[in-house]
């Protein structure tokens, strides 16, 4: 019977989702092994250290992907075991991400084991997607009677999860979640008032970030002054080649020699310690040195037309949970994606975000292919409960 039913989900795989994630995933193990060579024979005395974690990570990745894709239906319909499930969850990572972990990149949001580290940000992510598309989804039809009253919980979980992450400190990781739990309280059909009030309140905090930057700069707690210079350095990397702007500039400097077709698979100078993490947030930037424009443009338009695949998946799904989960998933990754080109090309400030299946990261190609795998289950569910029976 099992046997029957995982055939019948096998034959509803939405391969047009599937495809790019594999190809994706591939490439970024390949691009892995060329950027990181460099960087591991430096430090690890092993040119194939980081490649062979990103081979381990895609499989496991995989099988990940697959086993979530193949999930029942009644799983995500059992309220109690829903809730509360993802609620211990999500007092489990606000442990870890309270927990003095190691520092990395100037943040303490790493739990190891052993040789292996982990972010519990993040796996608060896809929490929270599931947290708050199964309380959306349950109040959808009252959450206008008494919006705050009724929206209380979930906006303080929220809160609580950004200030966590941001804390950190974060600030792409506490970006990504807010604009995922923006889009989902913003689908969650509220009225025009509400999202107004929600949009004027997030460009408040904006803007009192930019303030309380520009006025107080390094000093204020829980950040570095590397880190503060960060988020201004981008409108004029020049001005500051030797600190603030010196990745921003390598990072030209790697996108501009790769010209069209790009030096070749190997032969990228800047990643040899003159690009930092050319293998993690700058990875964009040596496809570019060794592929060219045409590599950044295949990695570009496969990604973006998974992301618009997750989209139209959502548009035609019937099931409100299931609807609000494929939105909350693809606006994870076209933000993290964005934000991600963003900092490379100089056009946002560098948050240390990863380019989702490309960049190397454990934690982030996990809960990205889980997060691909969800979307299938959902895909899937879908066509089966429009067949006739």
């Amino acid at each position: 019977m099992i046997k029957n039913a995982i055939k019948k989900k096998f034959s509803y795989m939405d391969w047009r989702l599937l495809i790019p994630y594999i190809i994706l995933s591939g490439f970024g193990i390949l691009m892995v092994y060329s950027s990181s060579s460099y960087r591991a024979m430096t430090d690890y005395n092993n040119s194939e250290h980081f490649f062979y974690r990103q081979i381990l990570f895609a499989v496991l990745g995989l099988f990940g992907a697959l086993f979530v894709s193949f999930l029942s239906k009644r799983l995500f319909k059992n309220d109690k075991l829903l809730h509360y499930g993802l609620i211990v969850l999500f007092g489990i990572l606000a442990y870890l991400l309270l927990w003095p972990g190691t520092a990395t990149k100037g943040a303490r949001g790493w739990i190891y084991i052993g040789s292996f580290g982990f972010q519990p940000a993040e796996f608060m992510k896809l929490n929270l997607i599931l947290y708050l598309s199964w309380f959306i989804s349950r109040h959808q039809n009252h959450i206008n009677d008494n919006f705050y009253e009724m929206m209380k919980k979930p906006l303080a979980i929220t809160a609580a999860a950004i200030l966590m992450v941001f804390l950190q400190p974060d600030l792409g990781g506490a970006a990504i979640i807010a604009f995922i739990c923006l889009v989902l309280f913003l689908h969650s059909g509220i009225k025009v008032k509400y999202g107004v009030m929600t949009f004027g309140a997030i460009g408040a905090i904006y803007g009192l970030i930019i303030v309380v930057v520009k006025a107080f700069g390094s000093s204020i707690p829980f950040f570095q002054s590397y880190q503060m210079e960060r988020i201004t350095s981008f409108i004029d990397p020049f001005a500051d080649i030797q600190d603030s702007g010196y990745q921003v500039v390598n990072s030209y400097y790697a996108l501009s020699r790769g010209g069209l077709f790009g030096v070749g698979i190997g032969e990228s100078i800047q990643k040899s310690g003159y690009l930092p993490e050319p293998h993690t947030d700058f990875i964009l930037s040596i496809v570019g040195e060794e592929l060219g424009l045409m590599g950044v443009a295949f990695v570009l338009v496969l990604f973006f037309y998974m992301v618009y695949r997750i989209f139209k998946n959502a548009i035609k799904i019937k099931d409100p949970f299931a609807q609000l989960v494929c939105i909350g998933i693809g606006t994870m990754f076209l933000v993290q994606g964005v934000i991600n080109v963003g900092g490379a090309t100089g056009l946002m400030p560098l948050t240390g975000v990863t380019f989702p299946f490309v960049s190397y990261g454990g934690s982030s190609l996990l809960v990205s292919a889980v997060s691909i795998g969800l979307v299938n289950n959902m895909y899937i569910n879908d066509q089966i409960s429009k067949q006739p029976k």
